[in-house]
């Protein structure tokens, strides 16, 4: 499935992520710049975060309350293969919460639970377009 979306319209591409995915872990992928964590600001906005939302690029998980169960964001491009276990990562990816990560690539193959992989590019004007796929 895809979408074209540009700033003016966040809500709309991720109420289309809300509506689509089928997966409690969503795996967002693009190059640097592509808007990964605006989307995702909006995103945590639209599933009812109480926190403000940023970028765990040093942190590399924060944890967002709700009036429900939190959701978890993880930003993964600082992570060697060899500290995923030692942080516990995946133990993050086997309950209920949502989990957001930016750059999977690293845990992506560890992955025995399905997720929804969204893939961000920059088309021309400034628009940008989702490439969502769930996997089971």
């Amino acid at each position: 499935m895809e979408f074209e979306y540009n700033l003016d319209n966040l809500k709309k591409a991720s109420q289309f992520i809300l509506n689509n995915s089928k997966s409690n872990i969503l795996l967002f992928s693009g190059v640097v710049g592509a808007g990964k964590t605006t989307l995702i600001k909006q995103l945590c906005k639209d599933l009812g975060v109480l926190d403000v939302v940023n970028s765990p690029s040093y942190s590399i998980i924060n944890e967002y309350k709700t009036e429900e169960k939190p959701v978890f964001h993880m930003d993964l491009f600082r992570l060697k293969k060899e500290e995923l276990n030692n942080l516990g990562l995946i133990d993050y990816l086997t309950g209920e919460n949502k989990t957001i990560i930016e750059w999977p690539e690293i845990i992506i193959n560890e992955l025995d639970e399905s997720y929804c992989y969204i893939k961000i590019d920059y088309n021309k004007d400034n628009m940008r377009k989702l490439k969502l796929i769930n996997t089971i």
